[in-house]
């Protein structure tokens, strides 16, 4: 039996099946992630199952969808004489813990073993005996998905390598491509091997040469150790120079076997995961649990204050990989705004900056960039929310204005940041013009709701009334006799024929009216106006029969923009409603195995649904609510930022025939309501909930 919240965490979980997970190892928020990369066309993490084995690389994505990027700096061991050309290995004897991965190279039968710390990929590579032991380091290393070279797919554009000693080499990898933005961008490292070559050569796409360097696309070096049986190598890397990535391998791994750091490892997560206590529940809910939590802090890469940031210094401390916000504000923000509330801060301050550097608040920022914008400005809705919530250290009315500008000003390439504004200015909706815009539509008006409630917030009730109006834009799109928003012309016209149940093209991210949804999906993610939107359905018992009729008929997929809508019972008066769907949803599409997850993990989304559908205690986004449901576990402790203040969630009964929740208190007291503010939690409480078997009549 498990000790260790650590033991809990199966990297191999969601590594199939589009969940796209990473099974190598990485640190919470890391810019090392080594892992294994199979044979090409790639997943965006280089790894699909039972596939050939061609490298290892120190960067990598995970969960994400759409094109691939990074898997930067490639290893592969190899026995024989030196060569470029080798052929890839079946993986034998795969396993992967927290911190830690290994699998058997064969028919070469040589194991590999890899760890890493903040900035530093970690490998031990056991040769057989009497063999010759070689390391082919491939500085043109990329995950390469299918598309066009350079734009969507990655490709090698320059670089070089470089040996410095006799167990020292350097270099630059230069790529351009991948999903988001196809501006080039540079990774830099510094591997030290623990035993001294006993020859090496340089290659290119040309030539292989006795020389100590080489440059180009795809420049490589072949390193020989004769018949050494043990190979340890640490590779820092660096966005901003070859200096911080030398610097990494001392500061991080000095004196360190590899067992010591992987140990290390192991307990850096340990402390994190403890943050959230779960007890009770079965152990496939834990492993489900605490897999999820090692997941949700995966991405964004943290690259510190200033020394990693590789374009400009401004004191904020700097992430990139926000692969991207329009997935991660429909919970996952939430939910780290709940147990760290300092690290939501930092990541919404970085926003800031970014905006101060260049203009605009990005939607995603990937290697350096401003990535593409997959609906409206989701940092409107994350930084309103923590307005409301009373996260500390962020300069509010700065961020009004900058929320502000989305609407009031045209973006010079509303693909990269900003919005598609014309028409919603002018015309008052978005129309047929712009691709995804129903979908846009909904997302601009709930995001100029956002800013008015940031606006009411900070005392400007003039800005709040005009942007609570504009909010109500979100209605010149609806179609009563559908009961959806729907497509509208320049010239205002309903698109006719029109199918709200299916888009209008296979790859649902180009449809021409909604990002990836259907008009049914997207008509429940309008969240400012849900009160108003039941009325429009015929009330209460109207909205839950659409509701029934959606879970059973109309839903398309299980994707990110609908993980809330289980929970829109609650706005009926029907929570009860609420549990049996989120129940019925996690058996059907959360289970334990590498094909565990139900589409791309998508920077902690499903695994911020899992979570806080499990600990009963699910969050609106851009707002400060919480909808209550019955636990899956029958105690829970959230450390709330630091030790000091914690929320205490008891359900004595908890387990799958007791989904309802028949009475609830808050510290001791009565809860007539089924949600909680978040400031009636926010400097620790305690919940108790009863549960039964039945719901309660209605």
């Amino acid at each position: 039996m498990p000790n260790t919240y650590t033991d809990f965490v199966d990297p191999f979980i969601g590594v199939d099946n589009g969940g796209n997970c990473l099974p190598g190892p990485y640190l919470p928020l890391s810019i090392a992630r080594p892992g294994p990369d199979t044979l090409p066309p790639h997943r965006t993490t280089g790894y699909r199952s039972n596939s050939p084995i061609i490298r290892f690389s120190q960067n990598h994505v995970s969960g994400t969808g759409g094109y691939g990027r990074y898997g930067n700096i490639g290893l592969t061991p190899f026995s024989g004489a030196p060569t470029t050309y080798l052929a890839a290995y079946e993986p034998e004897d795969e396993t992967a813990s927290v911190g830690y991965y290994r699998v058997r190279l064969m028919p070469q039968n040589i194991l590999a073993e890899l760890t890493s710390t903040a900035r530093v990929a970690v490998y031990r590579f056991t040769f057989p005996e009497n063999s010759e032991a070689n390391i082919l380091l491939d500085a043109g290393a990329v995950v390469q998905v299918k598309g066009e070279p350079g734009i969507e797919q990655a490709i090698s554009i320059g670089g070089f390598v470089e040996i410095i000693s006799e167990n020292e080499v350097i270099g630059r990898a230069d790529c351009k491509g991948g999903w988001g933005h196809s501006y080039p961008y540079s990774v830099y490292f510094y591997a030290y091997f623990e035993s001294l070559f006993q020859s090496r050569l340089v290659a290119n796409a040309n030539t292989i040469s006795y020389k100590t360097g080489t440059h180009g696309p795809d420049s490589k070096a072949i390193l020989n150790f004769g018949k050494k049986r043990e190979v340890v190598v640490k590779i820092g890397i660096s966005y901003q120079s070859i200096a911080n990535a030398r610097e990494s391998v001392p500061r991080e791994t000095a004196g360190k076997s590899f067992y010591v750091i992987k140990a290390a490892a192991a307990a850096t997560w340990e402390k994190v995961l403890q943050k959230i206590r779960v007890t009770g529940g079965t152990h496939d809910q834990k492993k489900l649990f605490y897999t999820s939590f090692y997941r949700l802090l995966c991405m964004p890469s943290d690259l510190g204050i200033d020394d990693e940031n590789p374009l400009w210094r401004s004191g904020v401390r700097h992430f990139t990989d926000y692969y991207t916000l329009w997935d991660s504000v429909r919970n996952a923000n939430s939910l780290i705004s709940l147990f760290a509330p300092e690290l939501e801060t930092d990541l919404l301050n970085c926003l800031l900056d970014i905006a101060d550097h260049i203009g605009w608040l990005p939607d995603a920022w990937i290697a350096g960039h401003s990535a593409q914008v997959q609906g409206g400005s989701s940092a409107d809705i994350l930084l309103s929310e923590a307005a409301l919530k009373g996260l500390q250290g962020i300069d509010y009315p700065k961020a009004l204005n900058q929320m502000r500008k989305n609407n009031e000003q045209e973006s010079p390439d509303p693909f990269l940041f900003g919005r598609y504004l014309k028409d919603y200015r002018d015309l008052g909706f978005v129309s047929t013009d712009v691709i995804n815009c129903v979908s846009r539509h909904i997302e601009y008006t709930y995001q100029d709701w956002c800013i008015a409630r940031l606006a009411e917030l900070l005392g400007q009730s003039q800005i709040a009334a005009q942007y609570f109006n504009s909010a109500e834009k979100i209605w010149n799109l609806w179609r009563d006799d559908l009961k959806c928003f729907a497509p509208k012309t320049p010239d205002g016209n309903w698109i006719n024929p029109f199918d709200p149940f299916k888009p209008v093209r296979t790859d649902y991210w180009n449809d021409p009216f909604y990002y990836e949804g259907t008009g049914h999906e997207w008509s429940l993610c309008a969240l400012h106006v849900i009160p108003q939107l039941i009325e429009r359905h015929g009330g209460r018992a109207a909205f839950v029969q659409h509701l029934d009729q959606f879970f059973e008929s109309y839903m398309y997929g299980w994707k990110e923009m609908i993980l809330h809508t289980p929970y829109l019972y609650h706005y009926a008066n029907r929570p009860d409603k609420s549990a049996q769907r989120v129940r019925e949803l996690i058996r059907m599409k959360y289970h334990p195995t590498r094909t565990g997850l139900p589409d791309n993990e998508d920077m902690g989304s499903h695994s911020a649904f899992y979570m806080c559908s499990t600990i009963g205690l699910y969050p609106v986004m851009g707002q400060d609510i919480y909808l209550l449901s019955a636990p899956f576990f029958e105690r829970v402790e959230i450390e709330l930022g630091n030790p000091t203040r914690q929320l205490t969630i008891e359900a004595p009964h908890a387990g799958e025939d007791m989904p309802f929740v028949s009475e609830a208190f808050i510290d001791g007291k009565p809860l007539t309501r089924c949600w909680l503010h978040h400031g009636e939690i926010a400097n620790g409480a305690t919940l108790n909930f009863k549960l039964a078997s039945k719901a309660a009549r209605q």
